[in-house]
């Protein structure tokens, strides 16, 4: 009996010690998990953060782009308002921090627009270079080189106060409300190379053009209306119509067949 029950008490050590570790095991899971869990919750709140300045930078290169292709057609259009209130507002647009606090005001303020033109060419490197019927030629059609035009798109969100520690991501979560961001977004376009928004800016731009076309039109418009009042009497009898002078506006609207694609 002695001998069996010293065999029994080595075999209860062995299994006390197995409970244990598997007891130790468990709780290192446990601690493994809770970690893990930590670190996809801050990824998580990582990603959540940056895909709303993400969002917002899309934004912005949206409105850039609109800036520069409006203002390249008209230097004169204040496209401020439209700017804000298509890209930056809406129930698309309705960016937050954390706590729900809204990242641009109503007013939208945050949001700042600068222009400006890089250096233009040369006289010598624009179309028909320095010859005087070139340089006139180039100002009425609206081909002189003005340089490029260049729209910087700035968007400041409203965040938390920068934190008093360095913004240190010791801050916990704070560290993602502290950060001062400033997005920027640029955009050029050349402009001047003698477009027209549709026909009747064509027709504009050439009757504006006085070496072109208004100077030798006038003087043919005054020839031609003496012609027809000594005329008048001897076209009546055939029923001809009375001459139009006037030699752009019916061509509005009509474009040549050559021009014209399937």
């Amino acid at each position: 009996m002695m001998h069996a029950k010293s065999r029994q008490l080595p075999s209860l050590a062995m299994r006390s010690r197995a409970k244990s570790k598997v007891l130790l095991q468990q709780g290192q899971a446990l601690v493994e998990g809770l970690v893990v869990l930590l670190a996809l919750m801050s990824l998580w709140v990582g990603v959540s953060w940056l895909a709303r300045f993400q969002d917002m930078a899309l934004q912005a290169s949206h409105a850039s782009r609109y800036a520069a292709f409006s203002l390249s057609r008209n230097l004169e259009a204040n496209i401020e308002n439209d700017m804000r209130r298509h890209f930056f507002s809406g129930p698309a647009h309705q960016w937050s921090d954390r706590r729900g606090k809204r990242l641009l005001s109503s007013a939208l303020d945050e949001i700042d627009v600068q222009t400006h033109r890089q250096t233009a060419l040369a006289v010598q490197a624009q179309p028909g270079g320095a010859l005087l019927h070139a340089q006139a030629l180039r100002q009425d059609w609206r081909l002189d080189d003005t340089g490029v035009l260049a729209v910087q798109l700035s968007a400041a969100p409203r965040l938390g106060l920068a934190s008093l520690h360095n913004n240190l991501p010791a801050d916990g979560l704070a560290y993602f409300d502290s950060q001062n961001l400033l997005l920027q977004r640029h955009t050029s376009l050349l402009t001047g190379a003698g477009h027209a928004a549709d026909d009747m800016a064509v027709q504009q731009t050439v009757a504006n053009s006085s070496l072109a076309w208004s100077n030798s039109a006038n003087s043919s418009y005054v020839h031609g209306k003496k012609i027809a009042s000594a005329m008048t009497a001897v076209d009546a009898g055939w029923g001809r119509p009375q001459p139009v002078f006037d030699w752009l506006e019916p061509w509005s609207g009509h474009v040549p067949e050559s021009h014209l694609r399937n």
